[in-house]
């Protein structure tokens, strides 16, 4: 399955920097996409895994040798050179090391090698998102963060990439009614599978959601064996107890994140640390609000409110107890949750959308909330996610008539729309906007 950020990738390839270092959640396809994209751009890839190859480890801690490290990998490795020729470390192979999370510094051992082989190209792969120790040190490093699939990949993936090339058009071209009816129809099915990479191939292969569920449900058991694997112990039940929340939280009309929905007797300064490791995992979204909807909008975050969606949507479904045999009609879908998942789907499809800077929210009083605000060149773009339109989106109103906002933004399942100074944008095409 292709996956978009091969064109950074290629990006990378083409430029001067020697280290590419790639982040993302567990599961996000990472790994799968930097293969594709070596055997596509390099003669031959070795790839390291540090989880598997756990005595590789402290050859990148103190004083890195690299003569050693290579004759380590050579006496490893040595099954994938030809049976005449040793592992030839040079420009033409791509060197991969991946999980370097399990490395206690990871980037000041791998760039020392990288120094001592200044002809070699690198790729670092963290299940991680977090800023790595030295991330913002280094010049030759380039660093890319994954994310699940978008709305755009999984059309890609289903091979229907026809569908795209619709919706890209739909400025110039009105959709037609039968092609539009075709795209919500895989919107619909996305709505509800996500888009890790395991689900989605699943649903290419089999052309069927039968084993979806089953998929997903291993994904956050292997998300939860995680964070029992990686998180500091002092943290581990606070971290699991925040993860568990994320369903109750967000099932809220205000999804401010409530401490007390994770403990009766939880204190803010008690789980902020857990909070953080979750969000420097990739395991979760963080939101923060805002106070004003003033440029620049960092002047007025509060770092004290927030909101913490899941990774992905389908996890986010079943996290939730919705099955898909419970979701049979299509206005479940969005519906579902009070709406939380095309909240969760727009939060998805925002991030990687290039045009779009950090996102927050915004409460005011009891009454009205923003469900997005964001900052296009000094104007502040308040986002309302709708299911359905509603006629009278009061938030945005009270919003707009504050802040004196020219532009604002609903997403729903309408048509792609401008009137009044509200840009309406179809669910499908977030990522073309």
């Amino acid at each position: 399955m292709y996956r978009n950020v091969i064109n950074d990738m290629a990006a990378w390839h083409a430029g001067n920097q020697q280290v590419l270092l790639v982040k993302g959640a567990k599961g996000v396809g990472k790994t799968w996409s930097v293969t594709d994209f070596a055997e596509a751009f390099f003669k031959r890839v070795l790839i390291v895994d540090f989880e598997k190859e756990s005595d590789f480890l402290r050859l990148f801690q103190g004083t890195v040798d690299a003569d050693r490290i290579e004759n380590k990998l050579r006496s490893r490795f040595r099954h994938m050179a030809d049976k005449t020729e040793n592992i030839v470390f040079d420009k033409d192979m791509l060197l991969v090391f991946d999980e370097v999370q399990f490395l206690k510094h990871p980037l000041p051992g791998i760039m020392a090698y990288a120094m001592q082989r200044p002809d070699m190209r690198i790729c670092i792969i963290a299940s991680w998102m977090g800023m790595l120790e030295g991330e913002d040190f280094y010049d030759d490093l380039t660093c890319i963060s994954m994310y699940p699939m978008t709305f755009e990949e999984f059309l890609t993936a289903n091979k229907v990439q026809h569908l795209c090339g619709h919706i890209e058009e739909q400025k110039i071209s009105p959709i037609a009614a039968e092609v539009k009816d075709e795209i919500k129809e895989y919107l619909s099915c996305f709505m509800m599978t996500g888009g890790m990479p395991e689900v989605v191939a699943d649903i290419v292969k089999c052309k069927s959601l039968l084993h979806t569920d089953g998929i997903i449900a291993k994904i956050l058991s292997e998300q939860r064996a995680f964070i029992r694997l990686m998180v500091p112990h002092a943290l581990e039940r606070k971290v699991l107890k925040i993860w568990d929340s994320i369903p109750v939280q967000l099932s809220k009309s205000n999804r401010k994140f409530m401490y007390n929905y994770v403990d009766d007797k939880a204190r803010a300064r008690e789980y902020e640390g857990a909070v953080k490791w979750l969000v420097n995992a990739g395991l979760v979204r963080c939101i923060y609000r805002i106070s004003e909807g003033n440029a620049p909008i960092a002047d007025y975050v509060d770092k004290k409110s927030f909101e913490l969606y899941h990774l992905d949507h389908g996890l986010l479904r079943l996290m939730c107890g919705c099955r898909l045999e419970s979701m049979a009609e299509e206005n479940d879908i969005y519906d579902v949750l009070s709406g939380v998942l095309p909240e969760q789907y727009a939060i998805a499809e925002l991030t990687m959308n290039r045009n779009v800077s950090d996102l927050y929210f915004w409460i005011s009083g009891a009454t009205a909330r923003v469900d997005l605000v964001f900052e296009d060149d000094g104007e502040v773009i308040p986002v309302d996610v709708q299911s359905k339109v509603q006629n009278k989106a009061q938030s945005l109103k009270v919003f707009r008539k504050k802040y004196e906002n020219r532009m604002a933004i609903r997403i729903s399942l309408e048509d792609l729309s401008f009137a009044k100074g509200v840009l309406n944008i179809p669910l499908y095409g977030l990522w073309n906007f």
